[in-house]
């Protein structure tokens, strides 16, 4: 796993082999395919409202041309790129992306989604994947979790977890050592709507790293 920030994020996710991962927003970054390096006989899957994005992760995935379509629920374009991504939060849809297509990508191991999250039926996202639900899901920077009540996104995450599985809202941009200079979530915000939604909340925090890690009592 080559970058610093993704295998901090995985040793804190203690991701296993047999993990069942999905990612929210992750762009056309190449974060998928690391944690697919520690999840060697599960699934990651990310789900994004791109469908620009969607098709570059496909696109570096080696997977574009496998690609099947259906169509899901109308998605905005997401600010979020290949490299550092830049935080993400909900905008309306454009027309384009409100008329184009969900491209599901699913290969042995990586697979994509393309989905606005609030507005994401769990069901056909897991009957596309044929599982049952998944063990961790992961957010890098994707701001919607605090910066209002994040209601409708945490109902469908709950759905989509399976019994003791977890939710990590990461932030950062930087490694897990030196000084903290990326923006951050204000101090308390995201454990008050976690903890409000039921999720018991733990945060963990290294160098410009943070992750809270919520899970259900």
């Amino acid at each position: 796993m080559g970058d610093a920030r993704f295998r901090w994020f995985a040793d804190v996710m203690e991701l296993r082999g047999t993990d069942r991962v999905l990612e929210i927003g992750p762009g056309s970054s190449p974060s998928l395919a690391l944690l697919a390096e520690r999840v060697t006989h599960g699934r990651v899957v990310g789900v994004d409202r791109s469908a620009t994005a969607i098709a570059r992760a496909a696109q570096r995935l080696g997977a574009g041309r496998g690609a099947s379509t259906d169509h899901a629920e109308p998605s905005a374009d997401n600010p979020a790129e290949a490299g550092g991504r830049a935080p993400t939060d909900h905008a309306p849809p454009s027309v384009d992306e409100a008329c184009a297509p969900a491209a599901q990508v699913n290969s042995d191991r990586i697979g994509l989604f393309h989905a606005d999250l609030a507005r994401l039926r769990p069901e056909q996202l897991l009957d596309t994947f044929g599982i049952d639900g998944f063990d961790k899901i992961l957010a890098v920077n994707v701001n919607v979790f605090w910066t209002k009540r994040p209601t409708a996104e945490l109902a469908v995450i709950e759905k989509l977890l399976v019994s003791g599985g977890g939710l990590y809202l990461c932030y950062g941009y930087g490694g897990p050592d030196g000084a903290s200079t990326s923006p951050k979530p204000p101090p308390g915000r995201l454990d008050e709507y976690l903890t409000e939604a039921g999720f018991t909340v733990r945060t963990r925090a290294s160098g410009d790293l943070l992750c809270v890690h919520a899970a259900r009592d």
